[in-house]
């Protein structure tokens, strides 16, 4: 490796502050919030704490929670976490752990809009009346079209949710604005369809939840970093593309939001935009909820679910727009999984590198890549840790 390699990698894994905060993360790595099934009815169990003490141990500077639902009504199934006082404790001994482990920890804050199959909440909310595929076969057709008085009800969730958070000692949150979850769903125009000042143009559109990370902001105070996943573009036609996120993020930097991570796809409609690779389908049907559901995957989904290749950093090209755009921090996620992926992402300028599957693969991925011992991850991307999140709990198939 030359002096300009080197240098990017010692920088790589050197002290670096999150934002405006006094926030001092280890090195330039964060833990992509990814759904770990690591749940007991809704609880974290020991099986999150010691995930997370893992990614701590072997490198990461900063661990996500994946999916804290702000309310019991924003949860996408009934036995999904919520923040509440039974789901603080085991999270605040988890947040105690991560810290001794050397690492910080953030949590992903979110609520799921239409996208719902939980038969336990009071009413299924979206931008506008929407028929919710995910639900159908559970009896949940349709979405209710948001009133503003739901829309207070949401961010002040959000706010509790964010506080309740700092006051268990986790270093920041991350809120989540993407993915085709309920702020995603009013930032794309395929599911607002308001023709109110909370519709039609990208400035409308964004209008709640930006208002809404900005009240999360001015909640839990600028030294108690709040990061935002963002869509690079849903990979729909038709959907939020990259102009609107350069108009978001913009809008992001204006609000003192500390970090953007940028990703892509929407949940219900383009899954594997954000994944690439292999498509588990056969573990997919065997997981599903009801025979129904099994039949229906069984018989559509080789043809509604598209398949994406995996290149490396598969998003560099759009996000570059992005880093040009912007000098906040930016978290880049997307293909990373080599020293080689590594240097290019930090020589583009993004401050931070989010990974998911290469650290599911081997919790010790980063330290290896440090040390020299590693060059590329041994992940094939056959996605079967997707199927094992909806078994006991997220796990690489390659290497248990």
């Amino acid at each position: 490796m030359d002096n300009h390699n080197d240098l990017f990698l010692n920088q790589a894994f050197s002290k670096k502050p999150l934002g405006a905060s006094s926030l001092i993360l280890k090195n330039s790595f964060l833990k992509s919030a990814t759904y770990e099934g690591m749940f007991d009815k809704g609880i974290p169990n020991q099986k999150l704490i010691d995930h997370h003490v893992a990614l701590a141990k072997g490198g990461v500077g900063l661990t996500t929670i994946s999916y804290g639902a702000v309310h019991a009504d924003a949860r996408t199934f009934e036995n999904q976490m919520y923040i509440n006082e039974v789901s603080l404790v085991p999270l605040k001994k988890l947040a105690e752990k991560v810290h001794n482990a050397g690492g910080k920890v953030s949590i992903q804050l979110t609520h799921c809009g239409f996208f719902s199959k939980n038969k336990k909440a009071k009413k299924i909310i979206a931008p506008s009346r929407l028929f919710n595929a995910y639900g159908f076969l559970s009896g949940m057709m349709f979405s209710e079209a948001m009133k503003e008085a739901d829309m207070e009800q949401v961010t002040q969730d959000f706010v509790d949710s964010a506080l309740s958070i700092k006051s268990i000692d986790f270093d920041a949150v991350e809120i989540h604005m993407g993915h085709g979850y309920l702020l995603s769903q009013f930032l794309s125009p395929l599911t607002n369809k308001r023709t109110d000042h909370y519709g039609g143009s990208i400035m409308n559109r964004s209008r709640f939840p930006l208002e809404l990370v900005k009240r999360v902001i001015e909640a839990v105070g600028t030294d108690f970093p709040v990061l935002v996943k963002l869509n690079l573009d849903d990979g729909v036609r038709g959907g939020f593309s990259l102009e609107d996120c350069l108009y978001v993020s913009k809008r992001l930097e204006s609000i003192g939001c500390a970090a953007i991570i940028l990703s892509g796809g929407f949940t219900s409609k383009s899954p594997f935009y954000m994944m690439r690779g292999d498509i588990p389908l056969k573990g997919m049907i065997i997981n599903a909820s009801s025979w129904a559901e099994k039949i229906t995957m069984s018989l559509f989904g080789p043809a509604i679910i598209k398949k994406y290749d995996f290149t490396p950093n598969f998003f560099l090209e759009k996000a570059l727009k992005v880093r040009q755009a912007v000098s906040i921090d930016l978290v880049y996620l997307g293909g990373v999984d080599s020293t080689k992926g590594i240097l290019k992402i930090l020589d583009a300028g993004f401050n931070f590198i989010a990974l998911a599957r290469p650290l599911i693969h081997d919790p010790e991925f980063l330290n290896k890549i440090k040390e020299g011992r590693i060059v590329k991850s041994l992940c094939n991307r056959c996605n079967e840790c997707i199927v094992e999140m909806d078994r006991e709990g997220i796990r690489c198939v390659l290497s248990s």
